[in-house]
């Protein structure tokens, strides 16, 4: 290490002299990991911008910062997957020193390409390296795009024209397919193109779906599985997704087919998604992850088996459809996040109570369909937005009643704001105290015993006079051995649990079928 640098008094970057780069790096290490990433970033920057450095003295500056941040990304991630969604100043503190981090060192490997592609003399050194720099670049990228799924944050479509860019260069060296050691002491050898699909492949996963921990997953198993991966210059079985090389688009499904040649380039999970589909029924079967699939952590047998089913559904040559058709809407409604807040939202529509006019957002429907809308969000206190959310909805233009959904798609729009998909739980929801129904069938009179909830009417099994419904509670009041009693429009109906429906830290969603009480 620090082989070629040596101290030249007309070179500003800090870690240019090998004494002090010794003495900073040393002391750099005892700070917060957080901390320490975001000074590398900050001499990453130094790197491309430094006075009177040389591309072989840029070089091994990078490569020295690259390695002395390698240890605190494992325990950063680990730490952040952990508190997402609970510690929100926390978690997103670390999502953004991790990404800045990572967009920094692909931009410094992209730098040191670009200088050798520009035939600067002082660079010729760096030619045997033009391979290990483009997956290096790619690689840097790829754990970049990670933090942006992992945040639902869209990617800057200049990112995107750079990252082609690297790939046409190493195409135009013939340097693509070159097996290079990325790293030393590596396992396994790569190349830019496998580096590239890798990306690629992340990128086209849908993970808009998911959850953060499925998201790491994801990204896990498109590195493992990137040998089934196909790229190619025409469209061809196996190979339905493409990108551009000559734009800033980000890669996608092929959408007509004839489009072809030039500077497109197809790509797409080869063979991979079957094999995903025989892992997934076999870790369902034995219960087990076997050894070969390698995460790089310990994850739920559940969570691993959702994310392979998720992949083999969105990699296969036909894309999944929507239930229902969506239509444009051009509607504003005003929403409320989080089952407390719902519930008093309710109340203050119905009798006119107060509510905190800050808990309101405006939100601006894009397209609405019977069973779900599609919203553009603000970010809401510097709160990230949730996956599983639960959230209340009201049109602007003189509507009365509340509709209940669950936030089931996030994507990042740009400018902080973000694109939600809301599945539709209830419309016309009504706040209701349920009382406690005791074992031998009779109600507990003692009114603290009664239960705040949220009733969201269903219209299913309606069979032989029974109906079922809906609750929402608050996860402290819900108890599903309980039978309740609710009264409701004169009427008395007796609730008995059927099924839980959806459970998270903000709320429980439970079926009950529903019987009017006898002498009703």
């Amino acid at each position: 290490m620090l082989t070629w640098l040596k101290s030249d008094p007309e070179t500003d970057h800090p870690l240019a002299d090998p004494k002090i780069a010794r003495d900073l790096l040393a002391d750099l290490v005892l700070r917060s990991p957080t901390g320490v990433l975001e000074t590398l970033t900050e001499y990453l920057d130094g790197a491309r911008e430094g006075v009177g450095l040389s591309p072989v003295q840029a070089f091994e500056i990078v490569d020295l910062i690259d390695g002395t941040a390698k240890p605190f990304h494992r325990p950063l991630t680990g730490e952040y997957l952990e508190t997402v969604g609970m510690q929100q100043a926390a978690s997103l503190r670390i999502a953004h020193v991790e990404s800045g981090y990572w967009n920094a060192l692909a931009k410094a490997y992209r730098m040191l390409l670009e200088t050798v592609e520009a035939g600067d003399p002082a660079a010729q050194r760096l030619e045997s390296q033009v391979a290990r720099l483009g997956a290096r670049a790619v690689r840097a990228f790829n754990v970049h795009l990670k933090w942006c799924l992992l945040r639902y944050v869209v990617v800057d479509p200049i990112q995107w024209g750079a990252l082609a860019r690297i790939y046409a260069v190493s195409e135009k060296r013939g340097l693509a397919d070159t097996p290079v050691e990325v790293y030393p002491g590596a396992k396994d050898r790569s190349s830019v193109r496998r580096e590239m699909l890798k990306t690629m492949m992340l990128a086209v996963s849908s993970t808009d779906a998911l959850p953060p921990q499925q998201v790491e997953i994801v990204e896990r198993l498109c590195a493992q599985y990137s040998e089934f991966f196909t790229l190619r210059p025409a469209l061809e079985p196996g190979a339905y997704y493409n990108f551009d090389l000559a734009s800033d688009e980000p890669p996608g499904r092929v959408v007509d087919p004839g489009v072809a040649g030039g500077a497109r380039r197809f790509f797409g999970p080869g063979a991979a998604a079957p094999h995903l589909k025989r892992l997934a029924e076999d870790i369902r079967t034995n219960g087990a992850i076997p050894s070969t699939v390698r995460l790089g952590a310990v994850y739920p047998v559940h969570d691993v088996v959702i994310v392979l089913e998720h992949l083999a559904h969105y990699w296969a040559p036909m894309p999944p459809s929507r239930r229902e058709a969506r239509r444009a809407a051009d509607d504003g409604v005003e929403a409320v996040r989080g089952l407390r807040d719902i519930i008093s939202a309710v109340d203050a529509a119905e009798f006119g109570w107060n509510f905190d006019p800050e808990r309101y957002q405006r939100w601006e429907l894009r397209d609405q369909s019977n069973t779900g809308f599609g919203a553009i969000v603000p970010r809401c206190r510097g709160e990230e937005p949730g996956l599983g959310a639960l959230v209340g909805l009201r049109y602007l233009d003189g509507g009365v009643s509340w509709s209940v959904g669950v936030v089931r798609r996030i994507n990042g729009v740009g400018n902080g704001h973000h694109h939600l998909g809301i599945e539709l739980l209830s419309r016309g929801v009504i706040r209701v105290a349920l009382g406690v129904v005791l074992p031998d069938g009779t109600l507990d009179e003692d009114g603290e015993s009664a239960v705040d909830a949220l009733l969201l009417p269903s219209a299913s099994d309606r069979s032989a006079g029974r109906l079922t419904t809906h609750v929402a509670f608050q996860p402290d009041a819900f108890d599903p051995r309980v039978s309740y009693a609710l009264k409701l429009f004169g009427l008395e109906y007796l609730l008995l649990p059927k099924a839980i429906l959806e459970q998270t830290d903000d709320y429980v969603i439970a079926e009950y079928r529903l019987l009017l009480r006898a002498g009703e």
